[in-house]
């Protein structure tokens, strides 16, 4: 079975920028894999926990802070890092994943790919 320990579960239903994302990701030499819908990366997080989740709000069928509701239920999962990179900026979203548990909002639009890398890398321990 291989090693998960490092690898890094991208969810994401935006076609372009998940080519965008899968790109960088690979150019850093980081391993990932893709859901594209809540279900897909709740089966995987069951399957294989990942050392870190990028994780989007607005899914085609379970949302983002579901998910967080639902990996925080778990011993095996709630201490897995994960940071939010949604389009949502308002404070109401931002609020509801900061009640949920301390993690890391940031606004698609907003956030810099390169320093993306840095913070996942320093997050999972492959500098």
């Amino acid at each position: 079975m291989p090693n998960s320990s490092k690898k890094i579960l991208l969810v994401e239903d935006d076609p372009e920028l998940l080519d965008v994302m899968t790109t960088k990701l690979s150019l850093s030499g980081l391993e990932f894999a893709v859901a594209e819908t809540g279900r897909q990366a709740l089966d995987y997080i069951s399957q294989n926990p990942p050392a870190l989740i990028l994780l989007d709000i607005l899914l085609p069928d379970i949302d983002g802070l579901t998910i967080l509701s639902e990996l925080v239920k778990k011993e095996e999962t709630k201490a897995i890092p994960v940071i939010i990179l949604s389009n949502l900026a308002d404070q109401a979203s931002m609020e509801q994943a900061a009640a949920i548990g301390p993690y890391e909002y940031l606004v698609k639009t907003k956030t810099d790919l390169n320093e993306l890398i840095k913070k996942i890398k320093g997050k999972i321990g492959a500098e």
